[in-house]
């Protein structure tokens, strides 16, 4: 079982953090890469640009063998000491929080408390760009990354949630539906109304002005008293 902080922080960042993966699948999935642990680079080879290389984060390892996930900062590996400064942070974080999973050295793997719901939280926490995780026989290294050469760009939010999130629901058992809801539309800055068991989510002034007026402008959530999606359109 998962803590209640750990949940909370999962409930909160889930859904955006499960975008920005949707995101980096779709513009670097079929990407060739690299990784040097010396350097810190993951770089991306495309076909059809030039090659982008990244500064990223060491945030841990996952192991088939033993289904466990290790932070990187418990790793006795050489991982170089400035590729340690978002797990070291994201420990100190859950320290001060009482967060057991962001502080434990070594964790079981479980539905509830696995490498990618880690990432995700870890992404949402640290406001990363994404999170790679970079496969080897038997395991992977989860790489964060925060370098401002990923450029991520949405420009119309609405039709986005629209598709995202019934699909972030499929995936991912969420208890709160409805805060994970609320606080993905906060991630778009969209303005949001709630009455009874009802939000409505608009585009802002300025994102209207951006995406024009043909595109869809509002969205309506409804939820049962458990807090549990009905309907979204």
């Amino acid at each position: 079982m998962a803590s209640q902080e750990f949940e909370g922080l999962f409930t909160k960042h889930g859904a955006a953090s499960f975008d920005k993966q949707i995101y980096m699948d779709a513009m670097l999935g079929k990407s060739g890469w690299a990784f040097d642990l010396a350097s810190g680079v993951l770089a991306f080879r495309r076909p059809h640009e030039g090659d982008l290389q990244l500064n990223v984060q060491v945030l841990g390892t996952e192991s088939a063998d033993s289904r466990t996930w290790l932070w990187a900062w418990a790793n006795p590996s050489n991982i170089p000491e400035a590729l340690l400064r978002s797990a070291s942070e994201l420990k100190s974080l859950g320290a001060a929080a009482g967060v057991p999973e962001l502080t434990t050295p070594e964790l079981p793997i479980t539905p509830q408390v696995n490498p990618q719901r880690i990432a995700m939280v870890a992404c949402g926490v640290l406001r990363a760009g994404c999170v790679f995780r970079a496969g080897y026989p038997r395991g992977a290294v989860h790489l964060l990354i925060k370098d401002p050469r990923y450029k991520r760009s949405v420009t119309r939010p609405i039709p986005r949630i629209l598709r995202i999130f019934p699909m972030f629901l499929s995936d991912h058992f969420v208890a709160d539906q409805r805060a994970a809801f609320v606080s993905y539309l906060q991630f778009y800055r969209l303005d949001v109304r709630e009455d009874d068991r009802r939000i409505t989510a608009m585009a802002s002034a300025s994102s209207r002005a951006l995406v024009g007026p043909s595109a869809p402008q509002q969205l309506v959530a409804e939820f049962d008293a458990h807090n549990h999606l009905t309907a979204l359109r």
